[in-house]
């Protein structure tokens, strides 16, 4: 692998877009023509895949994730890298998933060479400081106009190959970025008034943000919502209905179809068949349940149990999308998943180092 450098670095990106392009013009389907067909509730040639292997692309391709999350076209080159070194289904457009708004907001950053974007401390301490704080312009502010230049070198690049992502935080999960976890869950009990002041500014900002990248991209892409600090747990079913949900409903009646990646709970939770078909009809989401399985649960000898994990969900309805997360997942298992399961879902693979290297070892770029 040549070191990328500043003088190569758009070359590269030509070479590795076309690479792209050329291996997925042999599928009968795009991406795209698989993930709308399951969108629109009608049956693909197979399932989508896609991959959350962000911080792994970087260490791929050779530079540091603090690179890859600061300058769009060293994030583009990694993630092209990892796609067709991988021979992946789609490639992912950004690098860090939270962070943005609060970033732009003011928030003390700091950027560790080689791990994620960090908040340094909540950017409201008390209640008053919420009033200190505007709406920023993410043409401007913070890495508001890396993640524009990442959207358009992704659309210029792949066009029709691709599937842009336009990425921002869920309302839950802003807040707690901004003000802390504990700090917020108190404010429920003590000050229910101004969380739910904290979370209409929370969706004013969100709103501001997905609309920006959509003007910038110059394309009507999907948003994806995510909103990790809003399922359960670590909220709690009366957080998600009382503050979750309705806050959520708005944000999605401003933007229209998104994905929002929050709310369902675990199966141990009482009722959690009730809370992921309220999780639709509350909110008006496009995305109906994750459900999340681990390597480490389900070895082969398991299968029939994994048959009936992701069967339960799929009986609340067919009004109900589902994506599938495995997480450093079997390699023979996949086999059997794609036989079973038929196409409903997107697949979303988070890929352990180790099964990815294993995988393509020999496999040249």
């Amino acid at each position: 692998m040549a070191k990328v450098t500043e003088a190569n670095i758009e070359a590269e990106i030509d070479r590795l877009a076309e690479q792209f392009r050329k291996m997925i013009s042999k599928e009968p389907q795009s991406f795209l023509e698989r993930f709308t067909k399951i969108m629109l509730f009608q049956e693909p040639d197979r399932m989508p895949i896609s991959t959350t292997v962000h911080q792994f692309s970087a260490r791929v391709a050779g530079i540091t994730i603090r690179e890859m999350c600061t300058d769009a076209k060293k994030m583009l080159y990694a993630q092209l890298y990892t796609a067709v070194r991988f021979k992946m289904d789609t490639v992912v457009n950004l690098a860090d998933l939270y962070n943005f708004e609060p970033e732009a907001l003011g928030a003390k950053m700091l950027f560790p060479e080689n791990s994620w974007p960090v908040i340094l401390e909540p950017l409201i301490k008390e209640p008053r400081d919420l009033e200190k704080l505007d709406i920023p312009d993410f043409n401007k502010a913070g890495r508001g106009p890396y993640v524009n230049e990442g959207n358009r070198l992704y659309l210029e690049k792949l066009g029709q190959h691709g599937l842009l992502s336009i990425v921002a935080n869920g309302p839950w999960s802003l807040a707690v970025q901004i003000r802390g976890f504990n700090n917020l869950v108190k404010d429920t009990r003590k000050n229910p008034g101004f969380v739910d002041k904290l979370l209409e500014f929370c969706v004013d900002v969100i709103e501001a943000f997905v609309k920006t990248q959509q003007e910038a991209a110059g394309a009507a892409a999907l948003a994806n919502i995510n909103d990790a600090f809003a399922c359960i747990p670590p909220a709690s079913p009366k957080i998600v209905y009382d503050y979750v949900f309705p806050h959520t409903a708005e944000l999605i009646k401003r933007l229209g179809m998104v994905l929002w990646a929050g709310g369902y709970p675990v199966y141990e939770v009482p009722n959690w068949e009730q809370i992921v078909e309220d999780s639709v009809t509350k909110t008006g989401t496009q995305m109906g349940l994750i459900i999340m399985l681990e390597s480490d649960w389900m070895p082969a000898e398991k299968i029939k149990e994994i048959s009936n994990r992701i069967h339960k969900p799929m009986a609340l309805g067919p009004y109900v999308q589902f994506s599938l997360l495995w997480c450093n997942f079997l390699f023979s298992s996949i086999i059997f998943f794609s036989v079973s399961f038929g196409s409903r879902f997107t697949l979303l693979l988070n890929l352990s180092p180790a099964f990815l290297t294993s995988l393509s070892l020999s496999t040249a770029v």
